[in-house]
């Protein structure tokens, strides 16, 4: 399969945009919040909408069907909770699409809410992101930050076989 372009991202944003009747604010997280800024390469069939995708898009049928023949992408989305508190204050603003304004989470915050998950691509996308990210910043943002995933044992227990993989080493405490 053909790798997501980012500008078929920014071009499928823009035609997302320019159907609304309002401006709206998205974040978004997952592989397009990496692909976008160069730092990771592949596929991707979906762009993940934290929280809810705007209803003028959802309820758009026609207009989706159309963005992802076009594309071969979609809006997606992935609930607030997978990604550490705070995470809308250090998300930063890509650009504005017509009337949708499209907001990036962190990639830190993008690394660590993948850390803490068992899909194999998601471990994939940390691997290609480790030699781009300082490892000191990353171990004080998951010490600062992780603390509500840890309180969940299975949480804890992925993110210690993930981080074990991924750096050789315990998960920092």
């Amino acid at each position: 399969m053909d790798k997501t372009q980012p500008e078929h991202v920014r071009q499928f944003l823009e035609e997302a945009g320019r159907s609304l009747r309002s401006t709206v604010r998205v974040y978004v997280g997952g592989s397009v919040a990496l692909i976008l800024p160069g730092y990771i390469d592949r596929q991707t069939d979906d762009i993940d909408v934290v929280g809810e995708v705007p209803q003028d898009l959802r309820e758009n049928y026609t207009l989706m069907d159309t963005l992802k023949e076009r594309y071969s992408l979609y809006f997606g989305h992935v609930q607030p909770h997978y990604f550490a508190k705070g995470w809308q204050d250090r998300a930063h603003s890509l650009d504005t699409f017509g009337r949708l304004h499209v907001f990036l989470l962190d990639v830190y915050d993008v690394f660590l809410s993948k850390l803490f998950s068992v899909r194999d691509k998601d471990r994939d996308d940390l691997r290609v992101l480790i030699p781009q990210l300082d490892k000191a910043v990353l171990v004080r943002k998951f010490k600062e930050l992780a603390g509500d995933f840890l309180a969940a044992q299975r949480l804890k227990d992925i993110a210690t076989d993930n981080w074990k993989i991924l750096f050789g080493e315990d998960l920092p405490s």
